[in-house]
């Protein structure tokens, strides 16, 4: 009988070792040893985690983990994202790239060791698949090593060292491989794995999908077929073990096909075997584009200007002209010509169609000058989108920026004038489990943390992802829409109306994500830095300066909330989505910022520590300190928000821009000033009733005409926004959001 049991998913490090009771042994299956994982990202990669034990597990929960370990860079242990079905387990953890990793693995239940295994070494890098014809295989005239020791290569089955000849492929001589290999981690500073597949002597059309017909036969007619009408076909067997080794290492499992064939197609002696550089062009994109459907995603294609036999037959000018068609319309990359690497580069001194062992390295430089500028590329170049453009940025920054750092490490922190909820007389002493630290207005400056910094110091190093979207035809951003990608944050960022909303009102979308950010960050000028680069990268020196809408999504709630309160002059509004702690959004020093904050009726962290106090949170502030803020209750909704709740968002954000920000704001001279929007000329709306729960409709009057008590209810800037605000609040429905 299988059960399936789903592990704990809980945002924290066990700190206290296990006790040892492993009651079953645990094989990993996947990562293998020497196996390298393709990077998502400069510093990140997604580890898939398999195994299998020996022995079925004990009811209950229990919590997979892993962690990475190399001289000096061991990593803590985190929580895996995956289940044990049967005795079978499978997960995955967001790792940091680079290796050699030792990698291990350990199941807990209740604080006991159920089972543990470990492999070594692994790496996150770059992966490439390599394949064509005997120059892109072992056929040189000289085996080469990779001399960084960081190299490997996949035989189908396992991974091992990439000294030549390279599994997978044919010859049993050397390559360029190692010497490509080796200039990419020079370069990139993470390990190479190659995957080869090339087939010596053979042609494109051998390559091509099964039953693929063509008029002439290859020189070479093992792979073909000639068909009763008189026309040839292919078998397809070099194509179908082509796409198995890429499908292999599962959807953008590697970074790109290095291709290098053409020798076999060109300038043949039987010239009724050589193939027109047309039919050369038609068959290799059929390839180019049959291969990327049946692996399922658009894999980039390098392909190398490939057509010398010897000398005096140094290459086909239709051959090259095919293959250069495909870098012109974008169907592939440009691959280097090796065309241009003769004399003594070949083998024989110089008389042969392969490279001899300076031509192997000089052939795995050539490859490495194309590959590595466009690498770099994938990280950070512009790219269209949602009529705008998107730029990307990475940086390593310390834990010592994260909200979670200062809190621990901070000991200055403000814990005396703090007059929030609290009234466990009310609302009962909450649960062990449900504790949640309650204050978190800590008015902690930037000289407070710095000389913290200083004592402690800055600890561990992250990646933090920044991107950045400009609508086109915006010559000045009069703001900025500001998102931690913490949750629903990355989608948000992505989501079209949001786009089309940005690009009315000319603003940009700028998002972070990564643990030194996104839940909070110490000094909040960080942001400002970043932006300030982004700025001068795009030529939008007034990103700098622009003012801000915040938005975070759960403990997103640390940034979008704890933000307002230390730069408040630069905050037009924020948004705090379903927040982890609602405590996070008492921030006094913000209060004259607008703020919306949006929970799910039946969010678990809603109930943390009980859904009174957590309701109590923003009257509470409106009450003590005459917030401009208002909040609502999606009924049926947990920690998620849905289709309905984006257009109460999109209203907040519209008719909080246009109160606050000028229409002639000069944002390219320094940081525009704001309106103070008076209370008394707002609304007043009845706050959601959490004993009846559901829909309510709650009613909304003008500030002066409120019957109810005009000190706790939800603060709405105007007659609109409130319309709305009433209308999601009845029926989950925004009228307009104009």
């Amino acid at each position: 009988m299988k059960r399936h049991a789903t592990c704990l998913l809980i945002a924290v490090l066990l700190i206290a070792p296990l006790a040892a009771l492993q009651a079953s042994e645990l094989t990993l299956t996947s990562p293998l040893e020497h196996e390298v994982v393709q990077r998502s990202t400069p510093g990140k990669g997604l580890l898939r985690i398999t195994g299998k034990l020996s022995e079925d597990l004990p009811p209950g929960d229990f919590s997979i983990e892993a962690r990475l370990s190399a001289k000096g860079q061991d990593t803590p242990w985190w929580r895996v994202s995956g289940s044990v079905t049967g005795r079978m387990l499978k997960g995955s953890v967001e790792a940091p790239a680079g290796g050699w990793w030792r990698l291990e693995v350990r199941i807990s239940q209740a604080g006991q060791l159920l089972a543990s295994s470990a492999v070594e070494p692994i790496g996150i890098g770059e992966v490439f698949v390599i394949a064509g014809q005997s120059n892109s295989a072992n056929h040189g005239e000289e085996k080469q090593q990779p001399q960084s020791g960081r190299v490997t290569a996949f035989d189908g089955t396992g991974w091992r060292i990439a000294d030549d000849p390279q599994p997978g492929a044919s010859g049993g001589g050397g390559s360029f491989i190692p010497a490509f290999a080796d200039a990419v981690v020079a370069k990139e500073n993470v390990p190479v794995g190659i995957i080869a597949c090339g087939i010596g002597a053979t042609s494109v059309r051998e390559w091509l999908p099964k039953g693929t017909t063509f008029p002439n036969s290859p020189t070479i007619e093992g792979r073909v077929e000639k068909r009763t009408d008189g026309s040839w076909a292919s078998k397809g067997a070099a194509y179908e073990t082509f796409i198995a080794r890429m499908k292999s290492v599962g959807s953008q499992g590697f970074r790109a096909v290095l291709w290098h064939q053409g020798e076999s197609d060109a300038n043949q002696k039987d010239a009724t075997r050589t193939l027109p550089g047309k039919l050369y062009r038609e068959y290799l994109e059929k390839i180019i584009r049959d291969s990327r459907r049946d692996i399922g995603w658009d894999a980039p294609w390098f392909v190398a200007q490939a057509s010398y036999h010897v000398p005096g037959d140094e290459g086909s000018e239709d051959i090259r002209a095919a293959q250069a068609s495909l870098w012109k319309d974008g169907i592939a990359l440009e691959g280097p010509d090796s065309d241009a690497l003769k004399g003594e580069l070949r083998e024989r001194k110089g008389q042969g169609v392969h490279f001899s062992g300076p031509g192997l390295r000089e052939h795995g430089a050539k490859w490495a000058e194309k590959v590595l500028p466009w690498l770099d590329q994938q990280w950070t170049a512009p790219r269209q989108a949602n009529g705008g453009t998107e730029w990307s940025n990475f940086a390593q920054l310390p834990e010592c920026h994260s909200l979670g750092w200062v809190n621990a490490n901070v000991p200055s922190k403000d814990s005396t004038s703090w007059n929030g909820v609290l009234d466990e007389t009310k609302w009962g002493t909450p649960d062990p489990q449900q504790v949640v630290g309650r204050n978190w207005d800590w008015k902690v400056s930037e000289e407070q943390w710095r000389e913290a910094v200083k004592q402690k110091g800055e600890g561990r190093r992250e990646e933090v992802r920044l991107d950045l979207w400009l609508p086109d035809g915006v010559t000045t951003v009069k703001g900025i829409v500001v998102i931690s990608g913490h949750g629903t944050g990355q989608t948000l960022f992505r989501r079209a109306d949001l786009r089309a909303l940005a690009k009315e009102l000319h603003l940009g979308l700028f998002k972070f994500v990564g643990n030194p950010m996104q839940r909070g960050f110490w000094p909040q000028t960080l942001l400002f830095d970043h932006l300030k680069t982004f700025g001068e990268a795009t030529d939008h020196p007034e990103l700098e300066h622009a003012p801000l809408f915040l938005y975070g999504h759960s403990n997103g709630t640390g940034f979008s909330a704890v933000f307002p309160a230390y730069q408040p002059h630069r905050v037009w509004a924020w948004v705090s989505m379903r927040p982890g702690i609602t405590f996070q959004v008492y921030q006094p020093a913000a209060a004259q910022v607008p703020g919306l904050v949006i929970f799910g009726e039946d969010d678990l962290f809603l109930a943390r520590p009980s859904v009174a106090e957590n309701l109590a949170v923003v009257p509470a502030l409106r009450k003590n300190h005459g917030a401009a803020w208002n909040f609502a209750v999606e009924p049926g909704t947990g920690h998620h928000p849905g289709e309905k709740t984006w257009p109460l968002v999109f209203s907040f954000l519209r008719h909080t821009f246009t109160a606050r920000v000028p229409t002639d704001a000069e944002v390219n001279s320094g940081p525009v000033q704001l309106r103070l929007l008076p209370l008394e000329n707002g609304h007043l709306g009845q706050n959601w009733d959490g004993t009846k729960g559901g829909y309510q409709d709650l009613p909304t009057a003008p500030f002066a005409d409120f019957p109810g008590d005009k000190t706790t209810a939800s603060w709405l800037l105007n007659a609109a926004y409130a319309t709305d605000w009433r209308a999601f609040q009845r029926k989950g429905e925004v009228p307009h959001s104009k």
